[in-house]
């Protein structure tokens, strides 16, 4: 990936919150058991703290090791915000040697100990005493192997199987590219398109306002947790698991999480302020503008003393977006729906969007 050039104009299917766009009525209910659907167009302009402030140590910490970090190999600009979906394949590949290494020095510590009490103490020892040895060497190589286990496998990752795998470096990193790719899902801000990627080649692409936002409730054993999930209103395939969001113990961090997005995609709207966004700003025609109306440092992000930001107006950011009146919002698109027939529609929609 490399920078991309500064936007000269939008689409004509760029999402514009101030163009009312007729929709055909959806054959299922939108009112989904356990989650809350999310209103269009109605604005907090607030982003979601939690991910500012990752984002905030990711662009620094980025910035200190390369001054131009994002002219490549940064997903998020002025023109697509992409994100990867769930890849079980890609995770497992990355987790299998440190989970085989783990249960290796556990279950095999455990076992060496439960053969050599069994070969040279069972013989000599009575019963009692072979049992309490028994739990005490268990026990201590538990708390051992958690100790242990860190550190070995990093040295493990760096030193051995980053040594094996220096000979196919370069395919690997063709392949890992190539994967990356297949399983990337983007917001595109000039085009007003949303795709999610499907695996093998395949993906899902549609207008964003096709989408339905949801706020999911996630049950774990820790209790109720969120995450924003979204439904296309006409074929309901969903899509909620992306790193695009995480699952979030306040619900509110996943209301601004949309609220972000919507403005992202909004091309009345300035670019919002996410630290990992404003390397673009000024690539962006109404956000330039934008910024140079509202005198806004450009480097604020990066230059930032975070330790006081999180004092006062972080602060002031999270207690905002905790006491907002979210349920007050009043949706603009869905009066819009049942304005015209899906045959009529299909005609209007974008050539590269998926068949409905």
């Amino acid at each position: 990936m490399t920078m991309p050039m500064e936007t000269q104009e939008y689409a004509s299917t760029a999402y514009r919150s101030d163009q009312a766009v007729e929709l055909p009525e959806t054959r299922a209910k939108r009112e989904r058991v356990g989650d809350e659907l999310q209103p269009y167009g109605a604005y907090a302009n607030l982003n979601p703290y939690h991910r500012t402030v990752e984002d905030i140590d990711t662009v620094q910490c980025s910035e200190s090791e390369d001054p131009e970090f994002y002219k490549e190999n940064w997903w998020w600009d002025h023109q697509r915000l992409r994100f990867l979906n769930e890849k079980l394949g890609l995770k497992a590949l990355i987790l299998i040697v440190p989970f085989i290494w783990a249960l290796l020095v556990l279950i095999g510590g455990l076992v060496l100990i439960s053969w050599s009490i069994g070969t040279f103490l069972i013989p000599i020892l009575p019963a009692t005493a072979v049992v309490v040895i028994l739990i005490i060497l268990g026990a201590a190589w538990i708390f051992f192997s958690f100790w242990i286990i860190p550190p070995t496998t990093n040295w493990l990752m760096i030193n051995g199987v980053g040594l094996i795998l220096k000979p196919f470096e370069k395919t690997l990193e063709k392949k890992l590219d190539e994967t990356l790719e297949d399983g990337c899902s983007e917001f595109n801000r000039v085009t007003g398109q949303v795709k999610f990627a499907l695996g093998k080649g395949r993906s899902f692409e549609a207008p964003l306002v096709e989408f339905d936002a949801y706020v999911e409730r996630v049950v774990q054993r820790g209790g109720i947790f969120y995450r924003l999930m979204f439904v296309h209103r006409y074929t309901q395939k969903q899509f909620n698991k992306t790193s695009l969001s995480n699952i979030e113990a306040e619900k509110t961090e996943v209301l601004a999480l949309w609220d972000m997005l919507q403005r992202y995609m909004d091309v009345t709207q300035p670019l919002p302020d996410m630290p990992r966004l404003e390397p673009f700003r000024h690539l962006d025609p109404v956000t330039a503008k934008y910024d140079q109306t509202t005198g806004r440092n450009p480097r604020y992000w990066r230059d930032l003393d975070i330790e006081a930001w999180q004092k006062s107006e972080g602060a002031e950011l999270l207690r905002s977006q905790r006491q907002h009146p979210w349920s007050r919002r009043q949706c603009k698109l869905t009066p819009q729906l049942g304005k015209v027939d899906m045959p009529t529609y299909r005609q209007q929609r974008p050539e590269t969007a998926s068949v409905v």
